[in-house]
C-alpha cells in the first residue's frame, strides 16, 4: 500500500478513536499505532450476536428439512 494511503487510513482509525498513536523518544518522526483496549469491543458483540442468529437460524431450517423428510 503506498505510504499516503496508509496515512489516510491511520489517520481515520485515529479519528474514529479504534487506535491511539505515540511517539518514541529515539524519533519525533516515527509514530506507533495501537488499537486501543475495548475499541473492537462492539463489533465483536455485533458478530457474536449475528453467530448465535445464524446458528438458530440453521438449526431451526435443519430440523425443518429433517421432519419434511419422514
Amino acid at each position: 500500500m503506498p505510504a499516503p494511503a496508509m496515512s489516510r487510513h491511520l489517520r481515520e482509525l485515529k479519528q474514529s478513536g479504534l487506535v491511539e498513536e505515540t511517539h518514541p523518544e529515539f524519533d519525533a518522526r516515527v509514530r506507533i499505532y495501537t488499537l486501543k483496549d475495548g475499541a473492537m469491543a462492539d463489533l465483536k458483540k455485533w458478530l457474536a450476536d449475528t453467530e448465535r442468529m445464524w446458528a438458530d437460524q440453521l438449526a431451526s431450517f435443519k430440523a425443518h428439512v429433517e421432519k419434511k423428510r419422514k
